[in-house]
């Protein structure tokens, strides 16, 4: 079997000394031109490697295991305070160079399929940072939390763009128009639930030249976008129209089946005083959940001779991959245990399990690419938490990543079960303290 993880670690530490280079001429320390010019033990490229690849461990192990307990091991404080010269910015560039270097090539029809949603970390405890704040009730402690918005390649297994946001400002929508408008790699589809289901969002994502399929609050909605809409009571694939505007006029009010009047609390930015009409047109697709009687409904802009109200379901099915791979990034590359208080190095390390994330997949699924049902019962997928273990433990040895890495990983396999359905837990989100974490 090829070597192919150490090509992805090579081109992963060319890109790494391609943005070395860049430190005098971009902001991406605090000080350009003073920061990293003189050799020390702790480099640039070192100490963005090491916090890529850490685990759980507490600062001083994770720097011992780096440095494969080299007699001359820096100091975690010193370690410290050299990476806040770093800026999250840093991390950021690094995560495009890589995405760049391993475009995404598994399509649907010619389409990118973008799952796009947010979800919640919680950081450690600074009452006074207004920005990441959560008031927890006026007898019980507050939390800190950053808000995540995250667009991810559903076929390709890999985040394509993140927006790092405070939580009193999580701006999900927003982030979603940000992210559909940076989008570079082709046509994709972008697939989000029902917290994007706005006018401003799907004509921002028309305005960008993108396609999309968001889950609505269903039809008997008090504040559902489809409420005043004359639509039928059963699974339906229809079209709707309708004119958007900030007038009161006699005309606007007696035609409530032709005009949706926008209050001055909405935010839509394709209407102005000077452009008080705006009219919109979606394809409304309505489908029974299997197994009940609720209804889930899907706006979309794509076509019907393309996509059929069965494949609108199907895609939108998929978009659950985003859920787990939240899981894994929380949980299989340790984002859940930070090594930071500060929010610079907090942010450094979002970045850092991201990336680590995107390396491993990219890993992961040139492996599995003939992973082919044999004489057993189940089709097998690799099991994704085992491996980044693995990658992570391997790309941190400075003699490289042995050709037995794919080998490996390839024996850690889970069974593929398909339509296995459990009640989602939900619980709250706690915090592994930094005096407390597992090893």
């Amino acid at each position: 079997m090829s070597n192919y993880p150490n090509k992805v670690m090579h081109i992963f530490n060319q890109k790494l000394k391609e943005l070395e280079s860049r430190l005098h001429d971009e902001d991406f320390v605090r000080q350009a031109g003073i920061d990293f010019t003189r050799k020390r033990k702790l480099g640039f490229s070192d100490i963005v490697k090491s916090l890529i690849f850490m685990s759980s461990k507490p600062l001083t192990e994770e720097l011992y295991d780096y440095y494969e307990y080299a007699s001359d091991i820096v100091s975690a404080s010193a370690f410290v305070q050299a990476r806040e010269k770093i800026l999250p910015k840093a991390f950021s560039a690094l995560f495009t160079m890589i995405n760049e270097s391993f475009l995404c090539t598994s399509l649907h029809k010619g389409y990118h399929l973008v799952a796009v949603d947010g979800s919640d970390l919680a950081i450690p405890y600074v009452p006074t940072d207004i920005k990441t704040y959560k008031s927890n009730g006026p007898n019980n402690k507050g939390t800190n939390l950053y808000h995540i918005n995250s667009s991810y390649d559903l076929l390709n297994n890999r985040y394509v763009d993140i927006v790092i946001n405070g939580f009193q400002h999580s701006a999900e929508q927003e982030s979603l128009c940000t992210m559909a408008r940076r989008y570079t790699q082709g046509k994709a589809i972008f697939i989000a639930d029902r917290n994007y289901a706005t006018w401003n969002v799907m004509e921002h994502l028309k305005d960008a030249g993108q396609h999309f399929l968001i889950r609505a609050k269903d039809i008997d909605s008090e504040n559902g976008l489809l409420k005043k809409f004359k639509l039928p009571n059963e699974a339906f694939d229809l079209e709707i129209e309708t004119i958007l505007t900030i007038k009161q006029t006699s005309e606007v009010r007696s035609n409530p089946d032709k005009y949706r009047f926008l209050s001055t609390s909405s935010t839509f930015d394709f209407i102005s005083k000077d452009k008080p009409y705006h009219p919109v047109k979606y394809r409304v697709v309505r489908f029974k959940i299997e197994g009940g009687e609720e209804y889930e409904t899907i706006i979309t802009n794509l076509s019907r001779e393309e996509f059929s109200s069965k494949e609108i379901k199907e895609l939108y099915g998929m978009r659950w991959g985003i859920e787990v791979s939240f899981r894994h990034l929380k949980y299989a590359t340790g984002l859940k245990v930070l090594h930071a208080i500060k929010r610079n190095s907090i942010q450094q390390e979002i970045w850092a399990r991201v990336i680590l994330y995107n390396l491993s997949m990219i890993i992961i699924n040139k492996a599995s690419v003939k992973l082919q049902k044999t004489n057993k019962k189940w089709n097998y997928s690799i099991n994704i938490t085992r491996a980044i273990h693995i990658i992570r433990d391997m790309a941190k040895r400075k003699g490289g990543i042995p050709p037995s890495l794919e080998s490996i990983i390839s024996k850690e396999l889970l069974p593929i079960r398909p339509n296995r359905k459990f009640t989602r837990k939900v619980r709250a989100q706690s915090l592994i303290n930094i005096n407390y974490r597992f090893s």
